[in-house]
């Protein structure tokens, strides 16, 4: 208690208000953790009236202890700030609280209080973990279970007081996983001491009635609000939960909060073995092997970087390739394109249907739309809103609204030239100048 009220006068505040008030009420929270712990070093059920009984007292001890040291305190600082003028109501608080201890309330009567709060419990989560004992005031969660951590691995606890059984020949390793099995639980489990099943008891054990009335026991003897969490099955109702909380407020509870178990996709603790989903994986599309040689045909479109030269090759009825290219837009441009066409491409030598990827490009805008007719006979010139946009309308117009035939005649030599550097087949005539489709050697320059 003195340590405590001692960090008061060298801690650091966020703001100059809270120091005034802290430093002029100096509250302090001394607490408990590993309660559910005690209660299975001494052989106490959590849920029975002697657990609840044995708790309270310690509760009642520890803030009693605190209030003294605290008007001790007093006696040589001096009291908290304004005393006089909250002395008769903290005084009729500190009664109960103290289970009306006379020696203590007459120290305070003389020398006052030091510090205007004293106990607490906090749910001491990573502390508890840390000193490898139960949360506060909260029951076990599982005698065995598995802990979620933050980086997506998960770790199997087993209690440190129910683990010095080891060495009992009913404590096996078949057994630790029947329990973790089990929910962390010996209900309903064969082959362990009927002792052991009545005092380690785990928070899905314990009725949400009995864990109300523990909290409302200690609540009696702290002098902050205490809170704790109610674990609920996960088939709990509506009417359950309202009940509860009603309960609560009647028990005169500060705080409640209720956990309905697999209610979050993902949780710390996994007290339930989750149902598992049975993922179908398809069957992969095996790869259509690209022939050495395929028809192609090329065109030539206008669009807002250029005019952009499309040849698309098929076999069999299908179109396997697309090889894309802008005239002199630089190099950056090309790659792009040339990334383009090769990603299409991939995707439909592996199954992906063309008219998924004419929707995935149709649409897509640019800061360059132009106006653009595939044929001279067209009435309406279509918009071309950008590359990808201008190569979807291309695609959809000539191999989706009009399928591709089949090729009933072998490609000619004399359709395409060879070329000299990358050694396809495809160098074609536009505008009277021989160009590469696959890799850009333009004759022209």
């Amino acid at each position: 208690m003195g340590l405590m009220n001692n960090l008061i006068d060298i801690m650091d505040f966020p703001d100059d208000r809270f120091k005034e008030n802290v430093l002029k009420y100096r509250p302090v929270g001394i607490g408990v953790m590993g309660c559910s712990d005690t209660l299975f070093e001494l052989g106490i059920a959590y849920d029975g009236p002697e657990g609840r009984t044995f708790l309270a007292e310690v509760m009642k001890t520890i803030t009693t202890a605190c209030i003294e040291c605290s008007a001790m305190i007093a006696k040589e600082r001096g009291p908290v700030y304004e005393w006089n003028d909250i002395k008769d109501v903290s005084l009729e608080i500190f009664s109960k609280i103290t289970g009306n201890n006379e020696r203590v309330l007459d120290l305070v009567k003389k020398y006052g209080i030091a510090n205007i709060q004293h106990s607490t419990i906090a749910p001491t989560g990573t502390i508890a973990i840390s000193a490898d004992c139960s949360y506060g005031m909260e029951p076990c969660f599982g005698l065995v279970f598995t802990k979620n951590l933050i980086d997506g691995t998960t770790m199997n606890m087993v209690n440190p007081i129910f683990k010095r059984f080891e060495g009992q020949s009913w404590y096996t390793d078949d057994l630790l996983a029947r329990i973790a099995k089990n929910g962390g639980s010996l209900k309903g489990l064969r082959g362990i001491p009927k002792e052991i099943r009545e005092v380690f008891v785990v928070a899905h054990d314990i009725k949400a009635k009995d864990r109300l009335e523990m909290q409302s026991d200690l609540q009696r003897f702290v002098s902050s609000a205490i809170s704790s969490t109610i674990n609920l099955p996960k088939d709990a109702t509506i009417e359950e939960v309202s009940e509860l909380y009603k309960l609560a407020y009647k028990l005169g509870l500060k705080g409640v909060t209720i956990y309905r178990d697999g209610s979050k996709k993902s949780q710390p603790v996994t007290f339930t073995t989750l149902e598992k989903k049975v993922v179908e994986i398809p069957t992969p599309i095996k790869p259509i092997k690209r022939p050495k040689r395929m028809p192609s045909t090329s065109y030539q479109m206008e669009t807002g970087n250029g005019d952009m030269l499309v040849d698309v090759a098929t076999h069999e009825g299908r179109v396997l390739q697309l090889v894309l290219n802008i005239g002199k837009s630089g190099t950056t441009f090309n790659t792009l394109l040339e990334a383009l066409g090769r990603t299409v491409s991939i995707g439909l030598q592996h199954g992906v249907p063309l008219p998924a990827f004419i929707k995935t490009m149709e649409g897509i805008q640019s800061d360059r739309p132009v106006w653009y007719r595939f044929e001279d006979s067209d009435k309406k010139p279509a918009q071309i809103l950008s590359i990808p946009d201008g190569l979807a309308k291309l695609l959809k117009r000539y191999y989706v609204d009009k399928p591709v035939e089949e090729e009933e005649e072998p490609m000619m030599e004399n359709e395409k030239e060879l070329c000299s550097k990358c050694g396809n087949y495809s160098v074609v005539k536009i505008e009277g100048c021989s160009v590469c489709s696959n890799c850009n050697l333009s004759v022209c320059g």
